[in-house]
């Protein structure tokens, strides 16, 4: 699986970034003041391999705080459903986290968007962890993912913040 390339840029008071690949804008997110926004280079299409498909740009985001925290947002553009993703997510398990407790699951409105929000526990490198996962519907055709994990203290200290990132996602647009 090809790897994605990352720069890194330092968000601005209230950024919002727009979400796009392959020259299609998906959504916008806000970002809060000083965090990190790393994203992921867009790979050509004519560029992968026959039979496989192009991996999704991944923006990540992080506090400039030393917060151990993982955030990132991507839309897979082979899913086209909110159940679809949920069982991509599932293949995902090796990279989220270990003996993961589901909390909560509910079904919600994002901005207009049919959503389905996860939150839960478990251990990452030995370590408790919290995470949260948002799989929002962006079109028929285009299921956005937005992923946090992170210590518990961090979720303490950023829960605001993140409750916002995840609010702020709106489709592109809108």
């Amino acid at each position: 699986m090809p790897v994605l390339l990352l720069c890194s840029l330092v968000a601005q008071a209230g950024t919002a970034v727009t979400y796009s690949s392959q020259d299609k804008s998906y959504f916008s997110i806000q970002i809060p003041d000083s965090w990190q926004v790393n994203v992921g280079s867009d790979m050509d299409s004519s560029q992968v391999p026959e039979g496989e498909i192009p991996p999704p740009r991944v923006i990540t985001l992080m506090p400039d705080d030393e917060s151990s925290l993982w955030f990132g947002v991507w839309v897979p553009v082979y899913l086209h459903s909110i159940e679809a993703a949920q069982e991509y997510l599932v293949s995902l398990d090796e990279f989220l986290v270990d003996d993961p407790v589901l909390k909560k699951t509910e079904d919600v409105n994002l901005n207009d968007m049919p959503a389905r929000y996860f939150t839960g526990k478990g251990t990452k490198e030995g370590n408790p962890a919290h995470f949260f996962v948002m799989l929002f519907e962006i079109s028929e055709e285009s299921v956005g993912i937005a992923i946090y994990i992170g210590a518990p203290e961090t979720t303490e200290k950023h829960i605001e913040e993140l409750r916002g990132i995840m609010k702020s996602i709106t489709p592109a647009g809108a």
